[in-house]
């Protein structure tokens, strides 16, 4: 997007800056006391359903109590983003982002609909899922202690969804896996291997078969001849038709001409 001295300046640097602006705000609001004001931008499903409160499907990945964890999830995004954003571009990077962080409450709200009530707040999984995106991208690339980034999103994955269903939140392992899921597959379509469009079952074409005209023209007569035949044995030559007569004598005469063929 731009220079800051020698230091390049990306989407996910400025995404970077809005969150770690957001975690100061926090911050002060938990000093102040502004527990009420806090909740307002966290993500509930009786909220938004409820209260029609739409503003939380995204300002919930903006609250951020202060803490070293914090560190990590700026660093996933700026560090691995940026990766992301100089192979695929600014708009695939932004659109990747934007379904990372609107799929998961878009889903809640759902289960909301269910009758299940959820309580969600914070980026982790948000910033998870833009490191999948990249392991995704690059997954021989050699990163923490030299080993490929696949095998580190695979450890990473396993134990941090080991960690929610030790202390038993569900809310969190579901957008975890939710947001890794979707970055899979979003960064495998981007890149051209899969196709949207190739996912949605279409239809069968019913099977037909067109035989060539003159079989279709001995078909016909096949069948007429028949019933002729029938009404001949029933009440004799004198029933027929002048038609009828005329199929009779053109069926006699193509077998008549098959027997001198052979």
């Amino acid at each position: 997007m731009t220079w800051v001295g020698t230091f390049p300046i990306y989407a996910s640097t400025v995404l970077a800056a809005v969150h770690a602006a957001t975690m100061v705000l926090t911050a002060i609001a938990m000093v102040a006391g502004a527990k009420g004001l806090i909740e307002s931008f966290q993500f509930s499903s009786y909220a938004v359903l409820g209260h029609f409160a739409v503003w939380q499907v995204v300002t919930y990945a903006f609250v951020h109590p202060p803490g070293l964890l914090f560190l990590l999830e700026i660093y996933l995004l700026v560090a691995f983003g940026q990766e992301i954003e100089a192979f695929l571009g600014r708009r695939a990077f932004l659109r990747i982002y934007a379904t990372l962080l609107l799929l998961p409450p878009l889903v809640l709200c759902l289960a909301g609909l269910a009758g299940y009530s959820t309580f969600f707040a914070g980026s982790s999984e948000l910033h998870f899922g833009v490191f999948i995106a990249f392991a995704t991208l690059y997954p021989s690339a050699r990163i923490f202690f030299n080993f490929q980034a696949k095998w580190i999103a695979v450890a990473l994955l396993a134990v941090s969804a080991l960690q929610d269903l030790a202390y038993s939140q569900t809310t969190s392992l579901g957008v975890l896996l939710l947001d890794s899921a979707a970055a899979f597959v979003l960064i495998k379509h981007l890149c051209g291997v899969w196709s949207f469009a190739s996912l949605i079952p279409r239809p069968r074409p019913s099977l037909r078969i067109v035989r060539p005209e003159r079989e279709r023209e001995q078909a016909v007569p096949s069948a007429s001849i028949d019933s002729i035949l029938d009404k001949i044995s029933k009440s004799g030559m004198g029933s027929l038709t002048s038609g009828e007569r005329s199929q009779l004598d053109k069926a006699r005469a193509e077998l008549l001409e098959k027997d001198r063929n052979h």
